[in-house]
Order: structure tokens, then sequence, then C-alpha cells
């Protein structure tokens, strides 16, 4: 169980929080420490290459829009560590009630600040005590503790920067070279997933320079000593994101569908579900026993091909909906769904024909932004939910009743998403938590 925590956040996007919060668990990890880490927001590109810098660990979604605080607190304190770092999402106070700064007043852990210091040298020690100044008017349990810099050009630069540092009371914790070569690739939905990257490129290498770094650059005593106990668990213990909707839940997991929540899974086994993974890029069929087939995103769009000549898992899916299995999709998982997937090349690629569904990925649009979601059908999903859109795909044609409304973040109607024949449903939302 998780004893103490800090939150690494930045001014705005670009700052390397990615990159260093990779370089502290592995430098950290190679210390001895018991660390764990976690994500804040729905990202799910990051949690990933955190498991690869905690040598094969899990990293966790917290969320503070979607996620209450008592589901919050316990989902850190499960952590199996010592010491949780959570990486922040954009800017420290961006997104509101789902910002940074939020989710690290609801823990009660203070924040380091990322600040990219090409073109400022002392008014880097403005900015760190004046964000901190205004956080610590608005939020009761969090404020900035810390700085680390990113990006200085020479010794002479990083000297400016600690005297003012020092003038204004701030605590500076180091100052990084610029790297270019620590930079990891980026496709439309962010970063090429940690996956691909091992087996196709040089992730072990770029996370085992960036802790070298830390190692070198950074006081990792300093940096430890700042982090605090987090604001204790609910005494009720069983609080789950998504109740189990059923028994024996068969999940794709492979390169096309690595889009599932680790906190909604083991909330399904928390409460008594089993997971069967399967994987369709395998052409391996889902477990006949299964009571429910969940596809989760992903990226299909790259495997569109394969998918469509594997016959093994498209047969099996078709016949689980002949039975009345409960089938459901998110985002990618719904597109294969449907009727057929236009690739960016404009071919038309058949799926598996259980939607009445055609999605393209030749006229994109980003969709992107929180879902509050009504359930319109009888499927065991729960009523009201908390979800998170992000995709460029465009649905060209949908026929049928539809499975959610949906609402913004700030409440504006959306209309009807997603689709629903028989027992099998979808949308392009990834459920969060039950709200």
């Amino acid at each position: 169980m998780v004893k103490r925590g800090l939150a690494i956040t930045a001014a705005a996007s670009g700052a390397g929080k990615t990159l260093i919060t990779l370089g502290l668990l592995g430098a950290l990890k190679a210390r001895g420490v018991a660390v764990g880490a976690a994500k804040a927001g729905p990202d799910y590109i990051d949690p990933a290459f955190h498991g690869v810098a905690l040598g094969g660990g899990v990293s966790v979604n917290l969320d503070a829009f979607a996620m209450g605080a008592g589901l919050i607190r316990q989902l850190a304190h499960r952590q199996n560590s010592d010491t949780l770092i959570i990486e922040g999402a954009m800017g420290v106070a961006d997104g509101g009630k789902a910002s940074t700064a939020t989710l690290a007043n609801i823990l009660g852990v203070p924040m380091v600040l990322i600040i990219d210091a090409r073109g400022v040298a002392e008014t880097a020690a403005m900015l760190a005590a004046g964000l901190d100044k205004m956080l610590k008017t608005h939020f009761a349990n969090t404020g900035i503790a810390g700085v680390i810099v990113n990006h200085c050009r020479s010794p002479r630069h990083l000297d400016m920067i600690r005297d003012a540092m020092e003038a204004v009371g701030m605590p500076l914790l180091g100052g990084l070279p610029s790297a270019e070569a620590l930079a990891i690739p980026s496709r439309h939905l962010g970063l090429v997933q940690a996956s691909e990257l091992l087996e196709h490129g040089n992730l072990a290498g770029i996370i085992a320079e960036a802790s070298a770094q830390m190692e070198t650059h950074i006081d990792l005593d300093r940096l430890l000593a700042l982090a605090t106990p987090l604001a204790p668990p609910p005494t009720n213990n069983a609080i789950t994101a998504l109740p189990p909707p059923a028994q024996r839940i068969a999940v794709a997991q492979d390169a096309a569908f690595a889009f599932a929540y680790p906190h909604v899974l083991d909330g399904w086994r928390r409460g008594g579900a089993e997971i069967l993974p399967f994987s369709p890029l395998n052409d391996e069929a889902p477990d006949a026993t299964a009571d429910m087939v969940y596809l989760p995103g992903g990226y299909p769009e790259l495997h569109l091909d394969r998918l469509a000549a594997n016959q093994n898992w498209q047969e099996s899916l078709r016949a689980l909906a002949k039975k009345s299995v409960f089938i459901y999709g998110e985002c990618g998982g719904y597109m294969v769904l449907g009727q057929a997937i236009i690739g960016q090349d404009g071919v038309r690629v058949p799926m598996l024909g259980l939607l009445d569904v055609i999605t393209s990925f030749a006229e994109t649009k980003l969709h992107l932004g929180y879902r509050q979601l009504e359930c319109l059908a009888n499927v065991p999903l729960p009523q009201n939910a908390f979800g998170h859109e992000f995709h460029y795909t465009t649905c060209m044609e949908q026929k049928g009743a539809n499975l959610f409304t949906a609402r913004d973040k700030d409440g504006t109607d959306l209309g009807a998403i997603g689709s629903v024949r028989g027992s099998v449903c979808g949308s392009y939302a990834h459920l969060i938590a039950a709200s």
C-alpha cells in the first residue's frame, strides 16, 4: 500500500513530463525504492510506458473529473509501492476539475514543476513562485514543492536559474540538458504504444538513458523527501469504478486492442468476474464459455487487413452473438463490430458486421473530450457513467438504436451516440467510472 506521493506537473504541455517521469521511475527503481506510478486523466498510452519503466508494474489512471474522491484515494493507495509518482496532464491547472492540481489536492500531495528553460532564465523562478502562490490560494492540500528545469543550455544558464529560485525560496531539484535522442515517436492519438517500441524500437534504451540523466542531474534524495503521505482511503474498500457486467469476460488484448483501463479490469476482478484474454491479431477466439466479450479501443486501423483475414475470431464472435452473449466495443472495438472500416487509402475493409455502422479513416475530424453518458439500452452497463472520447475517425453510416445519450464536460447536449443490435453494442466513448 502506498505511503507517500507527489505529482509531476508543468506550466504547459510539451515541457517533458513523460520522459522525466519515466526517468524518475527508472532511477528510483534502480536505487531500490519501492516506487509506483499513476497518470492524471484518461490517457491510455503513458501508463503503459510507466509499466515498462517499472519493469512490468501497472500504472493506474486517476481522473479527478470522472472519479469521486473516495475512488481516487482507494486506487492510489492500492498501488503496490511505498512512493507513488503521478504524471500530470497538460498544464498544472488546465482542465478545471479535471486538472492535475485538483487531483493532487484530493490526494493531499505536493507537485514538482517541470519548466522548459529554452528562452527563459530568472523568469523561471517568478513562474514557479507565482504558480505556487495561486495554487495555495485555491487549494488547501497542494502546491509547488520543487522545480526541475529541462533543456538547460549550459552550467551558467542553470546557475542563473538556481540563484533566482533561491531568492524566492523555491527548491531547485536540478537541471537537465537537452537530449533530443530521448524523444519518443508519436502518431495521431499521441505517443506510439510502449509494446511497439519495445518490439521494434529502442524504448528500453530511452528509459535507461533518461534514468541515467535523472541520477546525474537531479537530487533524487531531495525529491523523495518532498513526497508526503496520501490522504487516507475511504473506510469502504469495496468502491469500484464500474460494476462487473458479467461473470466470465473475454477481453481482446493485443496491439490492436490495447486501450483497456487497468482500474476497470481490476475492479471487475475484485467484483468476482474472471477476465479471459484473447488476441484477434493472432486469430484467437474468445473463450466459448464467456458470458461477455469486451473489445477495447486501440489502433485497429494499423492492422485492418490482418483483422479482416483472420476468420476464426470473427466467426467465433458471430456465433456468440447468435447465442445472445453480450458483446461490447469501445472506440476501435466499436468500429470493428461494424460492417466495414474505410482505411486512410479509401479502401473499404469488411469487419464483423454485428452492428449497422461504417466508419472511416479517410475523412478525419478530431473528437475529444469527457462524456457524461446515460444508457438507453437494456444492457448490463451503468445507467449513468463518465467516459471519454479521443478519435479522428468519422462515422459515415449508422442505422438502428443508439446506446447512449451524451453531454460534454460542461453539460452541453451532444445527442445520441453509439449503436445497439440485439446483444451487441458499442460507442466511441471509453467508460471510466459510473456516475
